[in-house]
């Protein structure tokens, strides 16, 4: 029972807004009708009186006569009503006289298709009136579906069976068709109106709240504002209303920028406090964070007055209007300069070997995947692996402390040497690895082995002079060719050289 109350029952939370629109909305079309049913009856009143050769004399064209007349007054009748009680009277009399009109249009229209076909002995089976009438209500008035089933089905069916001795079968089912039709079209445009406006209800009841949250955000935004000039964080607040931006005073202090911006778009386009890229994806990324109402949050690089730049996380909370246009944001930028510096010098002491400095077996190996990954043709990334001849005597004889420096000594030498060619770490013990890149070919390589052969390192220590040789081997990396591979071939060439004698060196150059 419940469930069908509530087919036939309008929400109460959209009750009114829902019998403003209906109203409003008949009233509109109803005019329209009435007008153009007036116009109707003119002109057939003038023809029955004027273009008819009979005129009144027949007893058929005064029965036309009068549905005309009849017809005509009810329209000018409706007309009267709307012009002056339109915006006087009630709700409930202007359902009323909406919803007698509308009973009206139907019944004048079944009564003449009915008496069309009196008047043809019950040999005109058109029904076309009383089914042009149907469907064209159900389409142009807006109802609910009570009064749909019992003012187009009923008229449907009364017409029915006062007209079936003509109509038989084929009649009666039109009839009731269009009658089903009717209904069925009247109840979709009902259920459409109520979707429609429990969506409205709810986008005002979500603005209300918004509006409750922001008037609560400004009671509070001056007391907030005082605590943030205090510290070291800049608050704005960007009016897309009006396109001004408002910074706290620390702003001015930092960048040397006015803390009222009253063109933010001249703003955005001169400003050095950010770069054009900057600026791009800050912009890209609001849009996108309006779009989807949602906070936005980044990191971003501002420069100071000094040109230092300093790097901020921006948190942006819109402010949204009741029509769902957005009014205004509130920034807070956070200085993160000092987490950035901490987080960059672990990173890089993670990337670093902590005896030598060099590249960690890690870090050279991410270098190498990306140079690879990045190469534009075969042969332009070449590997080449060091290791220092003798060092396990140096270490048995001249003690580790003094192995520890040979180590870094070579470091050092090996990152002068590849300086603005490549990268150098250490992979284990004492085997460094060397990345060059760009090479232009196997006879680079051979030449830079050979150049490197003939370098030493040289430490001195308690126990005297050292002098420190490498053996190497190297390869150039195909296209697409993994890591692992190119690391297998150079470490091949290394022991290929190392098994031929100390102090030698082999390239290996790219498989065919």
């Amino acid at each position: 029972m419940e469930k069908i109350k509530g087919i036939f029952s309008v929400p109460q939370d959209i009750r009114d807004q829902f019998w403003n629109q209906l109203l409003a909305s008949n009233w509109k079309m109803m005019f329209v009708i009435s007008i153009f049913a007036a116009a109707a009856q003119l002109v057939n009143v003038c023809h029955v009186l004027i273009l008819s050769s009979r005129k009144l004399e027949t007893l058929n064209n005064r029965i036309y006569f009068t549905f005309y007349c009849v017809f005509l007054l009810l329209n000018l009748l409706f007309l009267a009503a709307e012009s002056v009680g339109k915006k006087r009277m009630s709700r409930r009399a202007a359902i009323i006289l909406q919803g007698t009109y509308g009973i009206i249009w139907i019944v004048w229209n079944g009564l003449l298709n009915y008496y069309d076909i009196l008047a043809s002995d019950w040999e005109n089976n058109n029904t076309s009136v009383v089914v042009t009438c149907l469907l064209g209500a159900s389409i142009i008035i807006q109802t609910v579906p009570l009064y749909a089933v019992c003012t187009y089905g009923l008229s449907a069916l009364l017409f029915s069976l006062a007209a079936y001795p003509a109509l038989q079968t084929g009649g009666v089912i039109n009839v009731m068709i269009a009658g089903v039709m009717a209904v069925i079209v009247s109840w979709a445009k009902y259920q459409y109106s109520l979707k429609d406006l429990q969506k409205q209800h709810t986008i005002q009841k979500m603005n209300e709240k918004l509006g409750a949250e922001h008037e609560q955000l400004n009671l509070s935004l001056q007391k907030f504002q005082f605590v943030v000039e205090e510290m070291d964080n800049i608050l704005l607040e960007w009016d897309m209303e009006h396109g001004t931006i408002t910074f706290s005073g620390n702003w001015k202090d930092k960048m040397g920028c006015d803390k009222v911006i009253t063109d933010v778009e001249k703003w955005f386009k001169n400003s050095a406090c950010m770069d054009r890229k900057q600026k791009r994806e800050l912009l890209r990324g609001i849009q996108s964070a309006v779009k989807a109402r949602e906070i936005y949050e980044t990191e971003i690089r501002i420069f100071t007055q000094d040109r230092d730049p300093e790097w901020y996380l921006l948190r942006f909370l819109f402010q949204f209007q009741k029509d769902g246009k957005v009014k205004s944001g509130i920034g807070f930028l956070t200085n993160i300069q000092r987490q950035k510096s901490e987080m960059a010098q672990l990173r890089s002491a993670m990337n670093r070997d902590y005896l030598t400095g060099a590249f960690s077996r890690k870090a050279i190996q991410d270098y190498a995947q990306a140079q690879m990954e990045h190469a534009r043709k075969d042969n332009s990334v070449a590997m080449i692996i060091i290791d220092l001849d003798d060092f396990k005597q140096i270490n048995d004889h001249y003690g580790h402390p003094f192995g520890d420096q040979v180590l870094k000594k070579t470091a050092e030498a090996l990152a002068d040497f590849f300086h603005g060619n490549g990268e150098v770490g250490r992979i284990g013990g004492d085997e460094f690895m060397a990345v060059m890149s760009p090479i232009s070919g196997s006879d680079m390589l051979e030449a830079k082995i050979r150049q490197l052969q003939r370098e030493s390192v040289t430490v001195c220590g308690e126990k005297g002079e050292v002098r420190v040789h490498f053996s190497l081997g190297g390869a150039l990396a195909q296209r697409g060719e993994s890591y692992h591979s190119l690391y297998q071939r150079a470490d091949t060439a290394l022991y290929q050289a190392k098994d031929r004698k100390k102090e030698s060196c082999e390239a290996k150059s790219s498989r065919r």
